[in-house]
């Protein structure tokens, strides 16, 4: 059996600039693999409480989610078959996802979810979709 990449969740403080007014974040000072693409898979996501988004994975992309509002629940397929958990409260938790790796997310509420997303290719197959379903966490 082929072992998978793993999923990281690390806490990217040397990245904030605080001051008693709150925070910024710069996510991409380090650079991007590849810049040319960051845009056009920029996007914001907002969960309603009790709801779930993915079920999916990305075969040639690597995501990376920042959720800053809200609760949550991140699931992902280390290896098929196999489902692992982290919970999250939008606390500077910034979560990268391997090209191949499905996964999903829960708002087990009571707020709404709030997070950005990007995704970055990594040798993505001419004609490969970017998005396959695979659903391992039950839709509410």
């Amino acid at each position: 059996m082929k072992e998978m990449a793993k999923v990281e969740f690390f806490e990217p403080m040397g990245e904030f600039k605080e001051d008693p007014r709150g925070f910024s974040f710069f996510p991409w000072r380090a650079g991007l693999r590849e810049p040319q693409d960051f845009l056009k898979t920029f996007h914001l996501i907002s969960l309603q409480p009790g709801q779930v988004r993915g079920n999916h994975l990305h075969p040639g992309h690597w995501e990376w989610l920042y959720p800053f509002h809200g609760n949550g629940i991140f699931s992902w397929e280390p290896a098929p078959g196999e489902v692992e958990q982290r919970e999250f409260a939008g606390n500077r938790t910034l979560i990268c996802i391997p090209p191949g790796v499905a996964h999903a997310l829960r708002n087990p509420g009571p707020k709404v979810l709030y997070l950005l997303s990007w995704r970055e290719t990594s040798g993505a197959a001419p004609g490969e979709p970017e998005t396959v379903p695979r659903p391992i966490v039950p839709e509410s």
